[in-house]
């Protein structure tokens, strides 16, 4: 299927410079049955991109209309019947016109009249057209549409505009190259022959139909549509994007139709980056809306359920524990027990008459910003001297015979980060096996990570998705096991400092 849809995608493309993506997911959401809108300013081969899909199917009946706002009814449901009216009946010969189409393209489709809009709704949505008492159904497989312009909200069109799931931007050629052999090209067919054995047939078109189905949404695809959705939710004041229920159903169906044309039998990452062209409804709501969708497709990848976060905070956690059992982690000062107080030591150097003088400073004090009195070994103050510590370690000494000022440092027994000389036996050997534990649990999740990376890296091509979205994709996975390593590689060095 995968070699057979890329054939056909190669044959509808040729000579289209730069729309190659546009047409595979036009063909895709063709596939699916879903209903396409084009939008691009005139001349950007909109048209042509119509004709070309339809040449990819098997086709009994096209049908393309040119709306403006003077189109009629009769112009796209067919004229009324003179002969059914003398008959007192009034009914459309709808041969050669939209209801009896099993492919239609729509240009301009916004200039319609009301008339025509309301009615297409009902044909589009329920596949069925009223003709006078008769409800006739409607062969339509697969609908394009394309227009210069967007429906603005609250205009009546917003339940048709929601019926177009596939949503594509058509811009101008960008690149030099092409723009160089389109200036040179002679006008490219509306029409390709497309082999025979490539076109899709309709009971194949039926039958895949079906088939897609059974395709699987795994837990992560899931939960990057809740990601995506809760996003758009909570930026609804600065971007007032809506998508019905309806129009999450059938894009989550597209996503299977990629992974069924794919020959897979579950959605993956890359087919999310579809959501892109689904979801949006205005154009400034575009890079918004794919931004959202990459965000959330890198954020949770494939390993949602694996909790790296988790690990890393009980390895940090860990660690400190550790270094507190081993190290000092902060600054340990003599301490003396004078008149049932203690106290940190200093030595003063104010004046000639506290040259070398030894004081006692409370070590309750330290830390705060009250003015104090120093006191010497039995205890008795010293009030030549006003101490405060300001906040701090470090002690400020004011006073003496010329009233000068001195910042002093009590003295330091173990200094911040030196080793500890007296450890528990049995704490160092339950901090080595949780070291080992958690070890062990980051290794198995970075080969889990591992193997689910090589699985799916296999099937991250996709002619539906655009290849810088797959290099994304492979480099942030690529990211997230590079630190799932350096994790496991710290718990080694943790694991290190335990047996030291």
């Amino acid at each position: 299927m995968k070699t057979r849809m890329h054939a056909l995608i190669s044959q509808v493309s040729e000579h289209m410079y730069e729309r190659e993506q546009i047409i595979a997911l036009s063909l895709l959401a063709g596939i699916a049955g879903m209903n396409t809108f084009l939008y691009g300013s005139p001349g950007t081969a909109k048209s042509l991109i119509s004709r070309r899909i339809a040449s990819a199917f098997e086709v009994s009946e096209y049908f393309e209309y040119l709306m403006n706002r003077f189109s009629t009814p009769e112009e796209i449901f067919g004229p009324v019947s003179i002969k059914a009216l003398k008959d007192d009946q009034y009914l459309r010969k709808t041969e050669h016109y939209l209801p009896k189409a099993d492919f239609a393209f729509l240009d301009e489709i916004w200039k319609a009249s009301p008339a025509i809009l309301n009615t297409l709704l009902t044909l589009v949505n329920e596949k069925t057209f009223k003709n006078g008492d008769l409800i006739q159904h409607v062969p339509l497989k697969v609908l394009m549409s394309a227009s210069n312009e967007i429906p603005e909200p609250n205009q009546g069109l917003d339940a048709l505009y929601d019926r177009f799931i596939m949503r594509l931007a058509v811009p101008p050629i960008q690149q030099v190259q092409n723009f160089h052999a389109l200036l040179q090209a002679k006008p490219s067919a509306a029409k390709v022959e497309v082999s025979d054995d490539l076109r899709i047939k309709k009971q194949e078109l039926t039958y895949w139909r079906e088939q897609i189905h059974q395709v699987q949404l795994p837990a992560e695809i899931l939960k990057i549509f809740d990601e995506i959705k809760q996003s758009l939710s909570d930026s609804f004041e600065e971007h007032a994007i809506y998508v019905s229920d309806r129009r999450w159903q059938r894009a989550a169906y597209l996503l299977k139709a990629s992974a069924f044309i794919n020959d897979r039998a579950e959605v993956n990452l890359l087919d999310v980056f579809i959501l892109k062209h689904c979801l949006w409804s205005q154009i400034d709501d575009i890079a918004f809306v794919a931004q959202t969708i990459e965000q959330a497709i890198l954020a949770i990848g494939l390993d949602s359920d694996l909790d790296l976060a988790g690990s890393t905070a009980q390895k940090e956690d860990l660690e400190q524990r550790i270094l507190n059992h081993f190290y000092y982690t902060d600054e340990v000062y003599e301490s003396y027990l004078i008149r049932d107080r203690e106290y940190v030591r200093a030595v003063a150097n104010l004046d000639h008459h506290y040259q070398d003088k030894t004081l006692y400073l409370e070590l309750d004090k330290m830390d705060s910003k009250k003015d104090f009195f120093a006191v010497d070994a039995s205890g008795e103050e010293i009030r030549g001297i006003v101490c405060n510590f300001n906040g701090g370690r470090q002690c400020t000494l004011k006073g003496g015979y010329y009233g000068l000022e001195e910042v002093v440092s009590p003295y330091v027994k173990y200094s911040k980060g030196s080793a500890r000389t007296q450890l528990s036996a049995q704490i160092k050997y339950d901090l080595l096996q949780e070291v080992r534990g958690l070890q062990e649990k980051i290794l198995q999740d970075y080969q889990t990570l591992k193997q689910r990376i090589e699985a799916a890296s296999e099937h991250f091509d996709s002619d539906f998705t655009a290849a810088d979205d797959a290099e994304k994709l492979r480099s942030q996975l690529d990211q997230t096991l590079q630190r799932y390593d350096l994790q496991r590689q710290d718990c080694l060095r943790l694991e290190q400092l335990c047996r030291n």
